[in-house]
């Protein structure tokens, strides 16, 4: 592997400058999530937040994203003596799995997950924890859980009706019906669509873009998404102000980018 480069698990990370990079790689397994790529994500939040990373992109290798849970490693884990028991093998890697979703979602950095080939169901789960999601046109999304007779386990239903209608959420969690990329960005899923051959220029560009955001403002944004998400809007009103205030009163970087901003125009 190249400087700057590990890998963790069945996770490849890899660091530039305010961007750090966590590619999945278990391509003869369509990069399904077992207790290897669950250490590897643990590593890569770990490692953005030692870095002070900007922004976090996921993705997976060999043309696919993530097709969802070891099928094996959850048959032979549930099976296993206390098995779904709280200390039990099963039990102590979906436990892992929630935490380190929620991690992403409520880390101080931008998360974005580019998506080509197949996001299902714990794919689809960690799509669902990212901030930004650039899909392919074609690449095929949903839960799919109950397809299986199994239910999501890692957010699934909680984060997909609240990105959603609720009548399109009902749909694709009682259903189990794969959409397409393009679909999921016209409902909203994903932040946005492209053509195959577009893909990685476009989410690279998206990325430049966050990255080129002030790190500390990027963190303030994403406190008040989480302080006013399910909450009366005064509730929500309180919490800009209280964070507003609590940036601009604190942060250098602030006066220095309205210095820059006013600078020509006070010549």
């Amino acid at each position: 592997m190249t400087a700057g480069t590990e890998r963790v698990g069945d996770v490849v990370l890899a660091g530039e400058g305010p961007v750090l990079r966590a590619t999945i790689d278990r391509p003869d397994a369509r990069n399904a999530i077992g207790p290897s790529v669950v250490d590897g994500l643990e590593a890569a939040v770990r490692r953005a937040r030692q870095l002070d990373a900007r922004v976090l992109v996921l993705r997976g290798s060999g043309g696919t994203f993530c097709a969802g849970a070891d099928l094996a490693f959850v048959r032979d884990a549930i099976d296993e003596p206390g098995g779904l028991e709280p200390a039990g093998r099963f039990m102590t890697v979906i436990g892992r799995l929630n935490a380190v979703l929620d991690e992403i979602e409520a880390a101080p950095f931008a998360s974005v997950a580019v998506v080509d080939g197949f996001a299902l169901a714990g794919g689809c789960e960690l799509l669902l924890a990212c901030d930004v999601v650039v899909a392919d046109e074609a690449a095929r999304i949903g839960d799919r859980h109950l397809e299986l007779g199994l239910l999501p386990g890692a957010g699934g239903s909680v984060r997909l009706y609240r990105a959603l209608s609720p009548a399109r959420a009902r749909w694709l969690l009682l259903s189990g019906e794969m959409i397409s990329g393009r679909d999921a960005a016209d409902w909203g899923l994903v932040t946005r669509a492209v053509p195959g051959g577009d893909l990685d220029a476009a989410a690279e560009a998206m990325i430049a873009r966050l990255a080129a955001r002030n790190g500390d403002s990027l963190a303030g944004a994403k406190e008040m998404i989480a302080a006013g998400r399910d909450v009366p809007v005064a509730d929500g009103l309180a919490a800009e102000r209280r964070i507003f205030i609590d940036h601009m009163g604190k942060n250098e970087e602030v006066r220095a980018a309205l210095a820059r901003f006013l600078a020509p125009k006070e010549r």
